[in-house]
């Protein structure tokens, strides 16, 4: 029997913020184990999700496995393409959100689906040209 163990997701953020409109293909990887719905319910209130709406460009429910490591997978694959900005929260703090990555969704499907194959050892992340590359032998 296969056992549902979470869910990997990728948002985009609705936000009117000038600085987080400026960034191309900026998405949030992350993983929840509840629905993902109920998981980005309170996203204005959140430094997370960039204190503002959030909308569900993909879901992916995972089984027999640890989401959290898939998820930190990703953010190591994407990790030069991460976004840098600092947020005041309405607690009056100073927050860093770390799990938004300026890449295209197809480019996270594909490292997904590389993932899945087993694939992924023979790519490489190309930060320059934003896109996934076989290894260079």
């Amino acid at each position: 029997e296969d056992e549902v163990t979470g869910y990997l997701y990728v948002l985009r953020s609705l936000s009117d913020d000038p600085q987080v409109q400026a960034v191309p293909h900026l998405h949030k990887i992350g993983f929840s184990r509840s629905q993902v719905e109920k998981r980005i319910a309170n996203a204005v209130n959140e430094p997370t999700y960039l204190m503002a709406p959030v909308e569900i460009v993909a879901s992916y429910r995972t089984y027999n496995l640890k989401t959290s490591a898939l998820e930190n997978l990703l953010h190591r694959l994407f990790h030069e393409k991460r976004l840098q900005v600092s947020q005041v929260g309405k607690d009056g703090r100073t927050y860093e959100p770390s799990e938004w990555y300026s890449v295209p969704i197809e480019v996270i499907d594909q490292a997904i689906d590389l993932i899945t194959t087993g694939d992924i050892l023979d790519y490489e992340f190309d930060h320059s040209a934003g896109e996934l590359k076989l290894r260079s032998e």
